[in-house]
């Protein structure tokens, strides 16, 4: 009688369980979003067990922009006596809710702790991370230099160092600059600020060290480091070995322009004709078939009246196009960003290469 007795209780309770269930469930799929977030609320103090069902429902709250919802259930959630791992789940999931809510203190204090666990240090750093781009509190980032350094985050590497550049935006500081070329090999925008400085400074050997790497590590960046080169001094046949590798083996059009520039300079027109026409035959590309309209606008009077209304087009053609895509969002745009406007990644918006690449 007594095993019967508490098998009829349990057997209640799960009925019970079950319509609340159901009604909550009910609720939330004729749009009665709040009876039916009070319900399954409701049903939690029951039912525990059951945390990825509401992780589940409140991150879909989440990602539809009812961040409201998804914090009033992420909260009763965080207030119940759960193991650890669920806890500090929870834990970063509301600090998550608060930052899209435009919470930033609060979504700071609870991702802060996160930082000294194990499974949640990286995630956690990430979500302080966007906090602080969002909020300028660059030195808050720096704060976090060691815990960076000891990650194996590729992109936290990157982001503090680009942070660091922020930090020094009103005064740079060309020894910490250094220190952030040494310490961060992956970033290039360490190595774009010093050779700034240097050419501000007209130190144009020095800056031509941080120029000359980016070009070896990121080919693509060609576009953005050789008008840069241009102002440093290259002994003999330097700057033209430079463009005719970039040219020949990485086939950058902005370099293949260059170098017909200089063979037009330091040789005939003709040759420097004769080399677009190759490339053209090798590499179809808008920007280099400008190029040769220019070129040939220089031969005579009577070819530059003819071919002027024709690159008039073109660069009108070329005004419009895309020069720089995010590689990992697909975020395009004609302007540099250091940060990804769509997807808030640091140095992930690059030139464009290719037919009508740069």
């Amino acid at each position: 009688m007594g095993r019967n007795s508490v098998k009829h209780t349990e057997l209640k309770d799960r009925a019970s369980v079950t319509r609340n269930l159901s009604s909550g469930l009910n609720f939330l799929l004729t749009d009665q979003e709040d009876k039916a977030i009070e319900q399954l609320l409701e049903l939690l103090d029951i039912e525990a067990a059951t945390i990825e069902t509401y992780l589940a429902l409140a991150n879909l709250f989440r990602r539809k922009g009812d961040w409201d919802k998804a914090i009033r259930i992420h909260e009763k959630l965080h207030q119940l006596k759960l193991a650890k791992p669920q806890a500090q789940q929870i834990q970063y999931e509301l600090a998550k809710d608060y930052f899209s809510a435009g919470l930033y203190d609060r979504a700071e204090s609870l991702a802060t702790p996160l930082v000294n666990t194990t499974r949640w240090r990286e995630p956690a750093l990430k979500q302080l991370f966007s906090i602080f781009t969002a909020s300028h509190d660059w030195h808050k980032a720096l704060a976090l230099e060691e815990e960076v350094n000891n990650s194996q985050s590729r992109s936290l590497k990157i982001a503090l160092a680009n942070m660091a550049v922020e930090a020094m935006q009103d005064q740079p500081d060309v020894k910490r600059l250094q220190q952030l070329v040494d310490s961060s090999p992956l970033a290039i925008r360490p190595r774009f600020a010093q050779a700034k400085f240097y050419l501000a400074q007209e130190q144009s050997e020095q800056a031509k060290v941080p120029l000359l790497s980016i070009i070896k590590q990121k080919p693509q960046w060609s576009a953005e480091v050789l008008p840069l080169l241009q102002q440093c001094d290259f002994n003999g046949d330097q700057w033209y070995q430079l463009l005719s590798q970039l040219a020949n083996k990485q086939h950058n059009v902005t370099a293949s322009g260059l170098l017909a520039d200089w063979l037009a300079e330091h040789g005939s027109p003709k040759a420097a004709e004769q080399f677009l026409l190759d490339k053209l035959q090798q590499q179809p590309s808008i920007r280099l078939f400008q190029k040769l309209l220019q070129v040939r606008q220089h031969q005579s009077t009577a070819a530059a009246e003819a071919l002027f209304s024709v690159e008039e087009l073109v660069q009108a053609y070329l005004a419009n196009k895309v020069l720089y895509s995010c590689r990992n969002c697909g975020f395009k745009t004609r302007q540099q960003y250091w940060l990804c406007p769509s997807c808030q990644q640091w140095e992930t918006v690059e030139p464009i290469t290719g037919i009508d690449g740069r």
